[in-house]
């Protein structure tokens, strides 16, 4: 039986594609410990440029981004247009937010299931760091699945596991947007959780990825820095991404809800 997820207010929309909820960190980490979990688990997107674009060339994206429970800043763009409109709030990246929540989780006794990573290995280096910097940390499972979508029964056996363990968050980083249209299709599947849509966060906490200067994410140019990084897989996202956000902007402005 379909049960509807609540759904969080959001404060603004961009370009007519994704709204969003325009938050500061500390916020944003409150509020999502304080989400409902329960007629369905809670899914928390975070939206930056790519989304929007994303947004604007599908339907379907743009319909799961605005099902999310909590749509969450992850732009210095975005977070310009909210300022302009008189909102007090910040970029609450992957990175900005998952260190504050484990923190969080171990004061609090909460647990942790991680769905993604690039191999096993990312795993491996994920746990590792994560207890030694938040000892107390109880991670209950790990699975990096395969590049290839799973077979009903590979899927159905995960969703078990993750119910049986019972996971107060569930990470998933397989990638935008398929995480967040993996979270989507699996908010009835997998009960009681709040599932957030992390990406790159896997690698930065694993130390496989070099996060960008304070500086350079002030100024809203980590991107040059992650292009510096890998720029045959992202130059697409970011170089031809750019010229398809400048043109939606200018015609599509930014508004209150």
């Amino acid at each position: 039986m379909s049960t509807t997820p609540y759904i969080k207010k959001r404060d603004f929309s961009i370009c007519d594609t994704v709204s969003v909820c325009a938050t500061t960190n500390r916020e944003c980490v409150e509020q999502i410990f304080d989400l409902p979990v329960e007629p369905v688990s809670a899914t928390i997107d975070l939206v930056g440029v790519p989304a929007v674009i994303s947004a604007s060339e599908s339907e379907e994206i743009k319909e799961m981004y605005s099902k999310a429970t909590m749509a969450i800043i992850d732009g210095m763009p975005i977070v310009k247009r909210g300022r302009k409109l008189g909102f007090e709030c910040d970029r609450c990246a992957a990175p900005d937010i998952m260190g504050p929540i484990f923190e969080e989780s171990v004061k609090r006794n909460k647990t942790h299931y991680f769905y993604g990573g690039k191999d096993d290995e990312v795993l491996v280096k994920l746990r590792e760091n994560l207890e030694k910097a938040y000892p107390g940390i109880q991670i209950l499972g790990m699975y990096s699945p395969p590049f290839r979508p799973l077979t009903d029964e590979e899927d159905a056996a995960i969703c078990r596991e993750i119910n049986e363990l019972k996971p107060d968050f569930l990470w998933v980083g397989i990638g935008a947007p398929k995480q967040e249209m993996w979270m989507w299709k699996h908010q009835e599947k997998i009960h009681g959780t709040r599932m957030l849509g992390v990406g790159a966060g896997f690698n930065f906490f694993a130390g496989t990825l070099d996060k960008a200067p304070a500086w350079m994410e002030k100024a809203g140019i980590e991107w040059l820095f992650r292009l510096s990084k890998e720029p045959k897989r992202l130059w697409r996202r970011y170089v031809l991404g750019g010229f398809k956000y400048l043109k939606l902007s200018m015609g599509h402005p930014t508004k209150k809800i």
